[in-house]
């Protein structure tokens, strides 16, 4: 298959009433549309949208390497949304917030929202500074922004989140992980390490991170990614293809071929049983 992009990610909270006040207050996220046990959340400079849906008390807890990240241009504002965070932590429901570190060349901060998915604030200021190249890495260091959000447009807390920038995923065998990713749903891969992988569709600059775990717990399709190929098409012949494979590129499911008007859509699972969806979808 051909993607196009990479449209949608979506997540799977408790209640979209302790969730959706995190993703817009403290991440800059605009809720764009809601309905019963569904929201569609979007970044003001970010492409991609964030998809919520409402599980229920009984929504699975999940791990910190399923988390999603937002990216601030400087350290100092990692730091001051460290300090923002711990002060409105009853407020907003925050049920963990580590504290700001260096890894894989970002200064970062994790924490959960009440719904249990965890958020990171990243930032490249000081591996940009240094000089390094990012261009084996498809601009993942690069910024995601061509034009920054002003303090004004999110103001009082020290921090603007400048773009929404990726989601992760756990495997366990990088190789026939890489494979499935390449051969079977066409991302570009880059290598930052030995433990990880940058998965990208063209003509967008979010990314997934797929990273070696030992353990993992896997997710209902309330957790997947979205690529959107170029025509309805496409789609089915790609539906038809991976079919025809009998799981031979390493996908564990794969789901029934949707269509609804001039729209098509298909779930698969990668070989960690993650899931992606494959539509015709232009996205926003």
């Amino acid at each position: 298959m051909k993607p196009t992009r990479l449209i949608e990610t979506h997540m799977e909270c408790r209640s979209l009433g302790e969730t959706i006040p995190v993703l817009t207050d403290l991440l800059a996220f605009e809720n764009v549309r809601e309905e019963p046990g569904l929201a569609t959340l979007k970044h003001p400079n970010t492409d991609w949208r964030l998809v919520v849906h409402e599980g229920g008390p009984d929504a699975p807890d999940k791990e910190m390497h399923n988390h999603y990240g937002v990216r601030v241009s400087t350290r100092k504002e990692v730091d001051a949304a460290h300090e923002y965070l711990k002060s409105n932590k009853a407020k907003y429901g925050l049920r963990q917030i580590g504290e700001p570190s260096y890894a894989h060349g970002s200064y970062s901060l994790y924490f959960l929202e009440p719904g249990t998915n965890g958020w990171e604030i990243e930032c490249y200021e000081d591996a940009l500074r240094k000089g390094k190249e990012w261009n084996h890495l498809g601009d993942v260091w690069a910024l995601h922004w061509e034009t920054p959000l002003p303090p004004e447009r999110f103001p009082d807390k020290g921090y603007v989140p400048q773009a929404f920038t990726h989601g992760t995923l756990a495997c366990r065998d990088k190789a026939t992980s890489e494979r499935f990713y390449a051969d079977a749903l066409g991302l570009q891969i880059y290598h930052p390490n030995k433990q990880a992988m940058y998965l990208k569709a063209p003509r967008t600059k979010c990314y997934v991170v797929s990273a070696v775990r030992e353990k993992w717990k896997r997710f209902s399709p309330n957790f997947r990614f979205t690529l959107s190929l170029e025509s309805q098409q496409a789609v089915a012949d790609g539906h038809r293809w991976l079919a025809d494979s009998g799981g031979a590129l390493g996908g564990t499911a794969l789901g029934e071929l949707q269509t609804a008007g001039a729209g098509s859509s298909f779930f698969v699972a990668d070989p960690d049983g993650n899931w992606w969806e494959i539509t015709s979808r232009a996205g926003s």
